[in-house]
């Protein structure tokens, strides 16, 4: 039993731009009774590879198929008493899609996380000793009061965060290179939902987009950040494309015609928006591996990867102030 919350269940030390330090974090993995809403309707987003044949959530599909919400009820807990005495301070809780798709709404997708679990859930945090905040992802069809008035109720309060996958401001970029079937609109109404609620949000930014030269790629970058502080976003990650089999961006990268971004590009990108609010890098390992992730050239690139490792664990600009390289412009 101990592998399973191995796979699914982990507590890691996570910097807390809110609260600015380091803090104990519970990382849960659901495999979810069905894969994402979004990549059953039409394929899904072009970069992503969570809901692929090797995806590690595919691992313990049998249980949701078999035992349905009963196997997630289960995952739970075992993934619980893994880590009781770690002291988590933050929950973080991905499925590979929408953690606020329980099957009831009107767009009548299949259920990804049931509505019992996500309650139990937050009702747990509620009551839980040491843990504050619980993080959710999800796309804004699922952002209602409805979806989430019962469960901030439960959370006793503490806080729930979402997590939303904007990717792009630019409405070209998001929906006809991305594929990711959100407008401009429907991002601003969830944001809404989400702040009348007391909650806090997090908007999920794509650095380099297929079509898009690198400098395109931090423009278009820079500028989803400063679109998304300014409708209201609490906090962004900055989600640096890596390469994932079963991609669209895959098959592209395979012909030699996409390359993820150079690393100088990502410390442009936190240089130019880091004063306007909490700015994560996202990490370059997943699952499924990725078999090409962001590089710049030898004689700087672990250096590079060094400082950002440490801002993740500080948000300390300063860690990028004295790096150099022939290779920088």
């Amino acid at each position: 039993m101990s592998k399973i919350w191995d796979d699914f269940s982990a507590v890691d030390d996570f910097f807390d731009p809110q609260k600015k330090k380091m803090t104990k974090r519970w990382i849960l993995l659901l495999p979810a009774l069905s894969l994402c809403h979004w990549y059953l309707k039409c394929g899904g987003c072009t970069m992503c590879g969570f809901n692929g044949p090797t995806s590690g959530k595919q691992k313990f599909a049998w249980i949701t198929k078999y035992f349905g919400g009963l196997a997630l009820h289960l995952l739970y807990w075992l993934g619980y008493w893994g880590i009781k005495n770690q002291n988590p301070e933050n929950m973080t809780i991905y499925n590979g899609g929408n953690f606020l798709n329980s099957g009831f709404n009107p767009i009548k997708a299949k259920a990804e996380i049931p509505l019992s679990l996500q309650k139990t859930i937050c009702r747990h945090v509620g009551q839980h000793p040491t843990i504050k905040k619980v993080f959710v992802e999800s796309r804004p069809d699922f952002i209602k009061d409805e979806t989430i008035a019962p469960l901030i109720k439960l959370l006793n309060g503490k806080t729930l965060q979402i997590g939303i996958g904007l990717e792009s401001a630019d409405e070209t970029v998001r929906n006809s290179i991305l594929n990711k079937g959100m407008s401009r609109l429907q991002f601003e109404q969830a944001i809404q939902t989400i702040r009348e609620n007391g909650a806090q949000s997090l908007a999920y930014v794509f650095l380099k987009p297929m079509q898009l030269s690198e400098n395109e790629a931090i423009e278009d970058a820079i500028k989803t950040i400063q679109y998304c502080f300014r409708v209201g976003v609490s906090e962004i990650a900055l989600s640096c494309a890596f390469i994932q089999e079963g991609t669209v961006m895959h098959d592209l990268y395979q012909q030699g015609k996409y390359q993820p971004p150079n690393l100088w590009s990502i410390l442009k990108v936190i240089k130019a928006t880091a004063h306007l609010g909490p700015i994560r890098i996202g990490g370059f390992e997943d699952d499924p591996p990725p078999i090409a992730i962001p590089k710049s050239c030898p004689s700087c690139n672990d250096r590079i990867i060094k400082a950002i490792e440490q801002y993740r664990q500080s948000h300390d600009l300063s860690l990028f102030d004295d790096l150099t390289c022939h290779c920088q412009d």
